[in-house]
């Protein structure tokens, strides 16, 4: 073995004298030597170190994806809501049956409907052009017409029973578009809660 006692033997000193001090033969053997339980634990502890992060990460988007639904699940559930509350004050028989006969009342009244019917119907709009689910925006494309046509049958039945003119077919006609309207809501309610 050599002893380096200068800086100058250090730099004069060529690589291949640092292979000079091992033995051939223990060189050789290093060389064509494998070890195979290093080689496993190496490869274990791969598979382990990117293993564990891919599942935190993948849980963390589970969590993402399931925080995303059920804000959107609110986000449908407040237009339903706002359809149905809509659907019922605009509801046939209740609307001939509470008609207010002095003068103005009644169009304030169906002014200010017809601008929650605008709200509900923008919603409904909304639903069925950009919700994920292909069935609820089938649904909500569904409801839209019919909501409207509800609400407008039943402002013509409480103008006919201001008028005078009330009769039990026009009020039919009225409460089967209500009543379409309403299976309408029924369905979209189904397919948001699917």
């Amino acid at each position: 073995m050599t002893i380096i006692t200068s800086e100058d033997e250090l730099r004069t000193m060529h690589w291949t004298a640092f292979l000079a001090a091992a033995a051939p033969a223990k060189q050789a053997a290093a060389a064509t030597g494998w070890n195979w339980g290093s080689f496993v634990a190496a490869v274990v502890g791969g598979l382990i170190g990117a293993g564990i992060p891919a599942v935190v990460t993948m849980a963390g988007w589970r969590r993402e994806r399931a925080r995303r639904r059920e804000d959107r699940q609110w986000a449908d559930a407040a237009t339903i809501a706002d359809a149905r509350q809509f659907l019922f004050d605009v509801d046939p028989v209740r609307c001939g049956v509470n008609v207010n006969k002095t003068p103005g009342v009644e169009d304030a009244r169906w002014a200010d409907l017809n601008k929650r019917r605008d709200q509900v119907r923008r919603q409904l709009f909304v639903l069925a052009a950009g919700h994920p689910s292909r069935a609820v925006r089938s649904a909500a494309g569904k409801l839209e017409p019919q909501l409207f046509t509800a609400a407008v049958q039943a402002e013509w039945h409480v103008a006919d029973v201001i008028k005078g003119r009330d009769n039990a077919e026009y009020l039919s006609y009225a409460q089967k578009r209500y009543d379409n309207a309403a299976t309408a809501l029924a369905d979209l309610e189904r397919e948001v809660n699917a």
